[in-house]
């Protein structure tokens, strides 16, 4: 906060405790709150004191005040009937949705206001197939059926899925193991 920015706010605590304000007033207060900036909080801190106290208002109540308000915006976002929007992370990353749920309570305590996002966007990638990795036989095509790296191997008579796969599928994988190390 700037030593006019802090006058200004004296300025408005002066209308509740009638108090006279100087400049050397205005450079103390703005040292004491540097780090905050003039905006709705710090005036909403002012008349939120002044609501439910009526002795003199300091810069650490102000503080005070500003982390009130703060912490119950941030609060106001989480648990049953958010209305926040969603983070934009997987929440499946628990370590990326994490952070991106950390950056939204931050943007949401600093005042920001907070998309919701429409229920057909969030449920957009429900139901869509899960791709993992192939391992074990499965990472290499079989040499016997000709079935392809992911899938099944298949009985020559028919064509039926097996319930196991081909030996020199189980060979093949061994050896592709043995080259990847």
């Amino acid at each position: 906060m700037t030593p006019s920015e802090a006058a200004r706010l004296l300025a408005h605590v002066a209308a509740f405790d009638r108090r006279t304000v100087g400049e050397s007033d205005a450079r103390a207060w703005a040292a004491a709150l540097e780090d905050l900036p003039l905006d709705d909080d710090t005036m909403k801190a002012v008349v939120r004191y002044f609501a439910a106290e009526s002795r003199w208002l300091m810069p650490a109540d102000v503080r005070t005040g500003v982390r009130k308000i703060r912490e119950d915006r941030a609060r106001d976002i989480v648990g049953a009937g958010q209305p926040a929007e969603v983070p934009d992370a997987d929440p499946d990353d628990v370590q990326g949705y994490l952070a991106a749920l950390r950056d939204q309570r931050t943007r949401a305590a600093a005042g920001a206001v907070l998309r919701p996002r429409p229920v057909a966007e969030l449920i957009a990638s429900a139901g869509r197939p899960v791709v993992r990795p192939a391992t074990g036989p499965l990472a290499v095509a079989c040499p016997h059926c000709h079935s392809a790296r992911g899938e099944r191997c298949r009985l020559r008579s028919g064509g039926r899925l097996m319930s196991d796969y081909h030996p020199s599928r189980y060979d093949a994988a061994q050896a592709a193991a043995t080259e990847g190390k």
